[in-house]
């Protein structure tokens, strides 16, 4: 997925939306229309640092102020964040500050006067920073500001925590009159989703985190930028989950509203924190003994004002961010934390709650647990249990089985048995999708069953364990582990065991090319229709299809994979649906296709229907994904990436989604992103080249050439090439890059003036050894077989390109006219570089070349594929061909758009051919910025909502339009 640039700082990632907004705002105050906007949102959720943002990229054409209020309890400082800004811009001459006893009530209109001034002379921003702290005087000030000329070339800016400005609030009364002049607007800054989160993180880390960890940062900082910083500050890279403990800054920061309220608020607030939950005002004052209800209502009441509580609509009362609640529960000794959970377990027995709800069972459970009473514990935890899964709460059952097993083992003796509720815990992490648990239920079964007593069950659980520990990405496709599993179900032949372990078998022998893999194929499809289980019969059929793709006929593989997705649905397993989609698709197109994108988005979406789990729909998206990106689609792989990483997907899922990713960001020339995901795959991964359904190897040389190590990507490519059984995914990208990558070596020791003969020694022994791309198995379409020529002629003009061979020229032109046949666009965009590169260096070629570097910049352009563009661009200089010119109808056409200025025509012209601001800064030779503000200035002045209705604009007045038409 494309994470946002760093350059914002770690804080604003994700927030790009939010920028356009305030940046708009900013625009259209500098061009003379002035503006106030008001910024609201939790403490640390990035308000300030947006706002600055915003201002830096404008810091050239104009001024900022910033002040900043301060919560000060034993004095007031009047106008103190005037003060604060005018002293903080010494370059300006300010007005005249008046005295700090509040004397001087004319400041207000000499200060307006003085913007008055300021703004004749420049356009200028002034920020205020945590209004809800400031003093009357401030206050009123402001206003007159807001109120003042429209025509100034003024935006008045300020933050606000929402928390802290409750109904009674003295600042409540200036924004209603503020909201009722023109010309003000508000913005609410909510918290970051958890991609945001994980993009964070990705810049605090400066290495993609781990899914684990991604979800433990957001569930503790709810999104909050401020506090997931404070959370990663000194975590290892590779960290899986939080500190244990709570850093001191991120305790400080999160109690800050806390310490502001009254002792006995304090204290009540701490035991509402070891609640865990919201509570009413009586519930609470039964735990803590207090007779006077009214009481504890004021006192939570009073946390409320101060925005440590809310006030739900329940009536209850809890923490306004969770981490409150978990700062509060670390600060008391282990003594009386137990002491307080024993007395909410009391309040909720003797209450008579613990039956009325799931959460109420939990809860007793959990006081129990943290109480340290493990029999009664025990006892709670499983009755929560069994009421999580009636209502369907499988995450919340996972969760107290998981400690139900733990408990177990420390009291011998009692019922229920270990094996029992580790039979409880695999069905639960099954229905949750959660593998690691499963994995890990399945390992201790198999370390306490009987395989003599039992070996039908063991040979059940030895099959899942291949599937599990594939995708836990700990191995692939284990023989002698299926063997084990058939060896035990041969106990009955009859049994879907049996038919199970034959199928899953054959599909193993099938992926390192073992002979017998035919007939175990044909055999576990006939026990499995025999047997009649639908899981056992899903995998038979999609060891079929898999069977009869390799082979050739691809009409029965794609009808068996198509039978064998309803079976899977009516199991629920999951993993036997992904297998026959993945084979059902596959029988139709080559992966690399829109078509075959299309069709396995239909299996996706089914199985969402059908209540799928994230980690199998993350799969399913992944692999979505890496089609669409291979047919151009990087918007559609990107969001299909947004989705397999919105939530924890699995090892599998993940290490699927990232090399998709890893490759879109060398593409695109984020180079440092590319690394970073690929580092991530290897620590999910044991053995990437093993894994052979993968393109780990592929996209390693990819990455390692994007970065400039041909040394490393010929490696990488070699590696994929090593015969294991069915070639890898991407297989026939191999040699492409490692005749690049040699081609690469051999260009640079030219340029170093040092032999090449290595090289080309090199060069030599891998195309005797592949004369050819390597083909992967398939359905042999005219697509596919086109790609397969289109990437054989990419390999023969890398090899001509290392050799400096004279037909370089034509051999680089044909791979062009082949990859654009095939749909191939990235490798089409990279092949009319290199070929442009060769045709201008040829005699009497130059028209050709110009030709392909301009069509090369065109698909370039639409692809962002900036490294391309950036070679293209280097190329037209250095060549002197001419680039980035418009149409030649539309200066004209923009010329009659009536009140442009010359400039805003000449930018017009430029945004109606579909030029970026960066193309247009660079064609006109101003800023980007400047680019911008020209561009603001038109959409008002033509009425237009964005660039793309200005465009429209143009075209609908271009004289040439008829005569095309």
């Amino acid at each position: 997925m494309v994470v946002p640039a760093a350059t914002a700082g770690p804080q604003l990632v994700g927030r790009e939306r939010e920028l356009d907004i305030v940046g708009g705002l900013l625009d259209r105050a500098w061009g003379e229309e002035a503006q106030t906007l008001v910024v609201s949102g939790d403490a640390g959720v990035g308000k300030t640092a947006l706002v600055a943002a915003a201002c830096a990229v404008r810091r050239a054409d104009g001024e900022t102020l910033v002040g900043a209020c301060l919560p000060l309890t034993s004095m007031s400082i009047p106008f103190l964040p005037i003060r604060s800004a005018l002293r903080g811009n010494p370059r300006l001459v300010a007005p005249p500050l008046p005295a700090a006893d509040g004397s001087g009530r004319d400041f207000a209109l000499r200060f307006d006067a003085w913007l008055d001034e300021q703004c004749e002379l420049r356009p200028l921003t002034f920020v205020v920073d945590d209004v809800q702290w400031a003093d009357r005087s401030t206050l009123d000030t402001l206003m007159y500001a807001v109120a003042g000329p429209a025509s100034r070339r003024l935006a008045i800016v300020v933050t606000m925590r929402a928390g802290e400005v409750g109904p009674g609030h003295p600042l409540q009364r200036w924004l209603a009159d503020v909201r009722r002049l023109p010309r003000t607007a508000e913005l609410e800054l909510g918290p970051l989703d958890r991609a945001g989160t994980a993009a964070q993180l990705q810049a605090v880390l400066g290495t993609s985190p781990h899914q684990s960890l991604i979800d433990d940062v957001h569930a503790h900082s709810r999104g909050n930028p401020y506090f997931t910083r404070l959370l990663a500050a000194g975590l290892a890279p590779h960290a899986r989950a939080v500190s244990a403990s709570f850093p001191a800054d991120l305790s400080s920061a999160v109690l800050q509203s806390w310490y502001r309220l009254s002792e006995p608020t304090r204290r009540l607030a701490t035991v509402l924190a070891v609640g865990g939950r919201a509570m009413g005002a009586d519930d609470l004052a039964t735990v803590v003994g207090e007779a006077d209800v009214a009481a504890v209502r004021s006192l939570l009441l009073e946390a409320v004002a101060a925005g440590t509580l809310d006030l739900l609509e329940d009536g209850g009362f809890w923490f306004h961010h969770p981490l409150n609640a978990e700062a509060l529960e670390a600060e008391l000794g282990a003594d009386e934390r137990r002491e307080w959970h024993r007395r909410f377990a009391d309040a909720i027995e003797a209450g008579g709650q613990a039956e009325s709800s799931v959460s109420s069972a939990a809860a007793m459970a959990d006081h129990r647990h943290r109480a340290g009473q493990r029999r009664a514990a025990l006892d709670w935890t499983l009755r929560a249990a069994g009421a999580a899964r009636d209502a369907a709460g499988t995450a919340e059952e996972l969760r107290l089985l998981r400690r139900a097993v733990d408990l177990r083992a420390q009291l011998p003796g009692v019922e229920p048995s270990i094996e029992e509720l580790l039979e409880r815990l695999l069905r639960a992490a099954e229905a949750a999708g959660d593998t690691a648990d499963e994995l890990d239920a399945v390992d201790m079964l198999l370390a306490r069953i009987d395989e003599d007593a039992d070996p039908l069950r063991a040979a059940a659980l030895r099959v899942r364990r291949t599937h599990l520990r594939f995708m836990r990405g700990l191995a692939f496709a284990e023989i002698p582990e299926l063997e084990d599993a058939l060896r035990l179900a041969s106990a009955d032949p009859a049994s879907p065991e049996y038919a199970l372990a034959l199928a899953e078998l054959a599909q193993a022998e099938r992926w390192h090319g073992v002979a017998a893999a035919d007939e175990h194929a044909v055999a576990a499809l006939a026990h499995a229709r025999a047997a009649g289980d639908p899981r056992a019969l899903s995998f038979a059929l999609s060891v079929g299809a898999m069977t009869a793709i390799i082979e050739g006929d691809t009409a029965s593989g794609a009808a068996l994979g198509r039978e064998a997705t309803a079976p899977a649905l009516a199991a629920r397993d999951w993993f036997a649906y992904v297998h026959a989609a993945l084979w059902a698709v596959n029988a139709i197109e080559t992966w690399a296709s829109a078509d075959y994108a299309a069709r396995l988005g239909d299996y996706r979406r089914a199985l969402e229907a059908n209540g799928g789990t994230h980690a199998y729909v993350a799969w399913l998206s992944a692999a979505e994904a890496n089609s669409r990106l291979a047919s151009g689609g990087w918007r559609e792989a990107d969001e299909r990436l947004r989705v397999a990483l919105g939530s924890d997907p699995g090892p599998l899922g993940d290490v699927e989604a990232r090399l998709t990713a890893a490759r879109l960001a060398s593409l695109q020339g984020q180079l440092r992103e590319a690394e970073a995901h690929l580092l991530r795959v290897e620590e999910l991964v044991v053995d990437g080249s093993a894994f052979l359904p993968l393109e780990y190897d592929a996209v390693r040389a990819e990455v390692r050439l994007a970065i400039g190590d041909a040394a490393g990507a010929y490696e990488a490519a070699l590696e994929g090439a090593v015969e294991r059984g069915i070639a890898p995914t991407m297989a026939e990208w191999l040699m492409p890059f490692a005749a690049r990558a040699l081609a690469d070596l051999a260009q640079s020791a030219r340029d170093a003036g040092d032999p090449v003969d290595e090289v080309l020694d090199r060069l030599a022994s891998l195309v005797s050894r592949f004369p050819h791309v390597i083909e992967d198995v398939g359905t042999s379409t005219e697509l596919m077989r086109g790609q397969v020529a289109a990437l054989d002629a990419l390999y023969a003009a890398e090899c001509a390109r290392a050799r400096a061979a004279p037909e370089a020229a034509d051999a680089w032109s044909l791979a062009v006219a082949r990859c654009a046949s095939a749909h191939l666009p990235w490798e089409e965009a990279y092949a009319r570089w290199r070929a442009a590169e060769a045709l201008l260096g040829r005699d009497g070629a130059r028209a050709d070349g110009a030709d392909m570097v301009r069509s090369g910049l065109a698909l370039a352009r639409r692809l962002r594929a900036r490294p391309v563009e950036e070679e293209l661009v280097d190329l037209a200089r250095r060549a002197r061909v001419p680039i980035d010119e418009p149409d030649q109808s539309m200066p004209e056409a923009a010329s009659v758009v009536p009140g442009l200025t010359e400039r805003e025509r000449e930018v017009l012209a430029l945004v109606a051919v579909g030029r970026t601001y960066s193309e247009i800064a660079r064609s006109l030779v101003i800023s980007e910025k400047t680019v911008s503000t020209h561009v603001s200035h038109m959409l008002a002045k033509t009425g237009s909502a964005n660039r793309v209705e200005l465009a429209r604009l143009v075209h609908r007045l271009d004289p040439g339009d008829g005569d095309r038409a």
